[in-house]
């Protein structure tokens, strides 16, 4: 079975006919948790990352920071999740010979590993070697702003 057989499937199932036949209000709902979401996950790695780079927050503890916006980021990814499966199933063929859509979802995946190790590991102690705590706040924001700005160009391509 090919990917895009998958994206058939997925775009011909019965959850994705029941979003097709919703109101536009419904979809511009959609487009707004995912938004929102957005918002959760980039405020959160801006604060921490603006903190590991030394540009804010400096006399809040690294981890008491890390903890504070853990909450928004997993909240913003279950947003982003569930608003992205709405906006995807009623349009999956749509999607699938998009580059921009797999280059998202590239830097995503890479993005949320690099949360679950690179990010945790440097984030649990106060004191992180400069050019690691630089380097990895440097590498995270890039990866989400680029997921984001892959995201805002789907559409256009």
């Amino acid at each position: 079975m090919s990917i895009f057989s998958v994206f058939n499937q997925l775009q011909n199932s019965s959850v994705a006919n029941l979003i097709s036949r919703q109101d536009h209000l419904f979809g511009a709902g959609a487009q707004l948790l995912h938004i929102t979401g957005l918002i959760l996950v980039l405020a959160s790695i801006l604060l921490v990352s603006m903190r590991l780079l030394g540009l804010g927050l400096v006399r809040v503890p690294l981890p008491q920071l890390v903890n504070a916006t853990a909450r928004f980021i997993w909240f913003g990814l279950i947003l982003l999740a569930l608003s992205g499966i709405v906006i995807f199933l009623p349009a999956a063929e749509h999607y699938y010979p998009n580059p921009v859509f797999w280059l998202k979802f590239g830097l995503l995946a890479f993005a949320i590993f690099l949360h679950l190790t690179w990010y945790r590991q440097f984030t649990k102690a106060e004191s992180v070697r400069p050019i690691i705590a630089r380097g990895t706040a440097a590498l995270l924001l890039t990866t989400w702003f680029g997921v984001a700005y892959a995201a805002r160009f789907i559409g256009f391509y």
